[in-house]
């Protein structure tokens, strides 16, 4: 068992903890380990025509009392504003309500927290009602102290906004405006996707999540800021045969954060076609032979929906192992260390159909880039410099984050089932094929350990956190995808993948400056055809973000995070993830004052959130940038950690 955790005092919280996906700013910690201790590790066995030998770590841990107590603190709606006037959406979705202005001046003024453009705002009110007037529609008629109306269109860059204003019979007067005081500041530079292309972007910035199509509007949107200082990440339309579901990530224990990797530690919402509230999930309690657990928090990196209560979720979860192979030297010489385990699970109805679990691969620990000194971990957390200088205590650093998994895709079989896993791991350099039934590892593309040759013409030569050298052909990548797959689901014949390849700085990947130019910014995207019986790779349709710059006022690069989707050659949708080097620095900072070699201007907004790319005419069809709303204090890096694109 783990365990019990401090909560973090307001002067922890108030340092602006930076978390997600790429390096952070510390957490402090003060509380003693949660990790619990193993049993004894399995018999070694070989998995079925695996390349790397299970030993099953089977360490039992259950964090349900944390997790319970955690989201009891953890609001996904504020509090409506204490006035006489209700909203809802005609549809149900979740988080549509008033709140009240953040200005000093700002008495009168209310706004929504969430909207889903098209829908009818449906207003309730308890008192008399004089008169209503919208500023794009004018007069709204009001019946029984009610009324409706279907807002006008929220356009990226408009000067102006909708504000309905409610005259109540005793004077008051309540403005409501459609566009939220708090969202980023978006600005869209190229817009002239063919229609063909036309679609939906999905993406999350400073905890709102956000949809804008191709026109430039406002889809939808939701304030989460309600979470405080816990994150709210990577929201997504997901399509399912089941209906579409939209989901998004919220972090519960922000003690779990790290200094310099990007994990955390919550639960991943989930929404139905009308954006309502339908389920919270975390990784499940199991009582499979060789994974005996509680319930545990899940990461925010990768959360896939296959169906109404089907779902494939990601973990990472802090444990003590003993299965460290011959050669790798753990606490006091011995076979021990305390690690961050990359878990896997597919659920369905609550049950658990299938689990992995990366500590069940004793190599794994010898093939890691990063965060490899097992022989110094601890479970009473290290001492660390944060962003700001300070010296702080952080729990989650003393665990060897050494596989740090950021992305799965999956396939089914002839019946429905899953039946791979493709999972990119940021701190092995390495993408890695698992097939869920046996547990075997089948293949490795990169890293230390890759089966496949070939590709030598895109690798460079690179170095692990201890001078090990190694060919990467990819190095800090995120965000590996099937590109092949049938309708189905099935894959017929040799895999074909993406990949978005960071080429981030040397291991250990921070992002101190000068990180643009820390190592050459060769920030990529690419295609990789694997032909799994001659273990070859053979590279294409590669993208460089350096090459992107002639093409647009932004710099195309990403430390860390980031996502590849290759809809066809004339749509390539890429998020720039982060690079806390040019998203933490204010956009009020002058032009040209902040530069590095070949960067003019490094300030916040300097990088697009996103850039559509079409790859057969070398042509930018689509970018968005965004900068911090000067409403909102934050030591945060602004970013979102992907971007998805949906049909329309």
């Amino acid at each position: 068992m783990n365990k019990p955790i401090a909560m973090l005092s307001a002067a922890a919280l108030a340092l602006g903890i930076l978390s997600g996906c790429g390096p952070a700013a510390s957490a402090p910690s003060t509380s003693p380990s949660a990790a619990p201790s193993p049993a004894a590790p399995q018999e070694s066995a070989q998995a079925e025509q695996g390349v790397f030998a299970l030993s099953y770590s089977n360490v039992n841990f259950d964090f349900s009392k944390d997790i319970a107590q955690l989201m009891d603190q953890t609001p996904l709606v504020p509090q409506q504003a204490d006035i006489p006037l209700t909203v809802a959406d005609e549809k149900g979705a979740s988080g549509v309500i008033l709140v009240p202005s953040v200005r000093e001046d700002g008495a009168g003024d209310y706004y929504l927290n969430a909207l889903v453009a098209g829908n009818a705002l449906q207003f309730t009110a308890t008192a008399d009602i004089a008169r209503v007037e919208s500023s794009v529609s004018g007069g709204v008629e009001v019946q029984d102290n009610a009324f409706s109306l279907v807002p006008a269109p929220i356009v990226v860059g408009a000067q102006e906004q909708e504000v309905i204003t409610v005259t109540m019979a005793d004077g008051q007067v309540y403005r409501v405006h459609t566009a939220h005081e708090l969202a980023p500041v978006l600005n869209i530079t190229t817009k002239q996707v063919a229609e063909e292309n036309a679609g939906v972007y999905d993406f999350a910035l400073d905890k709102f999540l956000l949809r804008v199509n191709t026109e430039g509007e406002v889809v939808y949107y939701r304030n989460l800021n309600c979470v405080g200082e816990k994150m709210a990440e990577n929201f997504a339309r997901q399509e399912t045969a089941d209906g579409d579901f939209y989901t998004t990530f919220v972090e519960l224990n922000v003690e779990y954060r790290n200094m310099n990797g990007g994990y955390s530690s919550g639960l991943y919402l989930v929404m139905d076609e009308n954006y309502a509230d339908v389920d919270t999930v975390t990784l499940l309690p199991n009582a499979e032979e060789h994974h005996t657990h509680g319930e545990g928090y899940l990461d925010q990196h990768e959360f896939v929906v296959l169906g109404k209560g089907h779902y494939l979720t990601m973990s990472y979860t802090p444990m003590l192992v003993e299965n460290l192979p011959e050669g790798v030297q753990g606490i006091d010489g011995g076979s021990s260390a305390y690690v961050w385990a990359g878990i896997f699970q597919e659920v369905q109805d609550g049950k658990v159909r299938y689990e992995l679990n990366t500590t069940d691969y004793p190599m794994l620990y010898e093939t890691a880039v990063e965060k490899l000194d097992y022989a110094n971990s601890t479970d009473q957390g290290i001492d660390a410099e944060d962003r700001q200088g300070n010296t702080v205590h952080v729990f989650s650093e003393g665990f060897m984050d050494y596989v740090h998994p950021n992305s799965i895709d999956y396939t089914l079989d002839g019946q429905g089932n899953v039946d791979k896993l493709l999972v990119s791991m940021r701190d092995q350099c390495a993408v890695y094929q698992f097939d869920l039934d046996t547990g075997a590892v089948e293949w490795v593309l990169g890293g230390k350990a890759s089966t496949f040759t070939g590709y030598e013409a895109y690798a460079t030569q690179r170095k692990d956190e201890k001078g090990v050298e190694f060919t990467a052909l990819s190095y800090g990548q995120h965000d590996a995808r099937y590109l092949n797959k049938n309708a189905d689901g099935t894959l017929t014949g040799n895999p074909r993948i993406s990949m978005f390849d960071n080429q981030t700085g040397d291991a250990p990947f921070r992002i101190e400056p000068p990180a643009p130019t820390m190592a050459p910014n060769l920030t990529r995207t690419l295609q990789v055809e694997l032909n799994v019986e001659d273990k070859t790779a053979t590279v294409s349709h590669v993208i460089n973000g350096v090459d992107l710059n002639a093409l647009s006022q932004g710099y195309h690069i990403a430390s860390h995070c980031g996502s590849v989707a290759y809809d066809n050659d004339n749509a390539v949708v890429i998020g720039w993830g982060l690079h806390g080097v040019v998203d933490g620095i204010g956009a009020a900072a002058p032009a040209g004052t902040i530069t590095d070699k070949g960067y003019e201007d490094l300030r916040q907004g300097s990088r697009p959130v996103f850039t559509e790319y079409d790859l057969e005419h070398g042509t930018i069809t689509f970018e968005l940038y965004a900068t911090r709303n000067p409403l909102i204090q934050s030591h945060e890096a602004l970013f979102s950690y992907r971007t998805y694109k949906s049909g329309k």
